[in-house]
């Protein structure tokens, strides 16, 4: 049996603005006891989207780094991403990534991929290179890296899937990531890193 989601999108004021999600409703229509051409109410819990993205995850994505102290300059390849949430009503999402260079804790730089339609597992295969503002002594001690992954949307607003923080000031698998590009200069580092809220 086919299962058929149906998304509420509340109309926002003024008119002419995009119109926000607050939550959603699923449903399967397989588990309704429908009669031909009687009418039903359906009564459900409307669910925040992020309540929803939370049981389910965010996903991961595979970035390349690459770091130029000579050149101060840091090359960012977005490889790929996997295990997207479910974003549309057709059960896929149209994910994108915006980066940005954060120097001293402000964003300095800004860069972002090009669309991928209708996939939970998007290949992106994009290379970006940012200019670091050159110091003495050119290192990353100061410089950090922010991934939002968004999916893309004709009608409202793009909605942010997950986000990734990579940097001197990172944890976990983020902050290990870029200590290997530090000490490994010139070297392109590859790593898969979990999206969070």
């Amino acid at each position: 049996m086919q299962q058929t989601n149906i998304k509420i999108i509340p109309n926002t004021i003024p008119r002419y603005s995009r119109d926000e999600i607050i939550g959603e409703v699923v449903s399967p229509l397989s588990t309704l006891q429908l009669q031909s051409g009687e009418a039903m109410a359906l009564c459900r819990e409307i669910q925040p989207r992020s309540l929803k993205m939370r049981s389910v995850g965010r996903g991961e994505v595979l970035v390349s780094l690459c770091w130029q102290p000579a050149a101060a300059r840091l090359t960012v390849v977005l490889l790929k991403a996997r295990n997207l949430p479910k974003m549309d009503v057709t059960g896929l999402a149209d994910p994108y990534v915006k980066m940005y260079l954060l120097y001293n804790g402000q964003r300095i730089a800004k860069k972002k991929t090009h669309v991928k339609k209708r996939t939970l597992n998007p290949v992106f295969n994009e290379s970006f290179v940012f200019e670091v503002p050159a110091a003495p002594n050119a290192s990353l001690d100061h410089v950090s890296l922010e991934l939002l992954v968004l999916d893309w949307d004709r009608v409202t607003k793009n909605e942010v899937i997950g986000r990734l923080e990579l940097g001197a000031g990172g944890a976990g698998s983020a902050r290990h990531h870029w200590r290997e590009v530090q000490a490994a200069p010139r070297r392109q580092i590859a790593d898969w890193h979990k999206l969070k809220e």
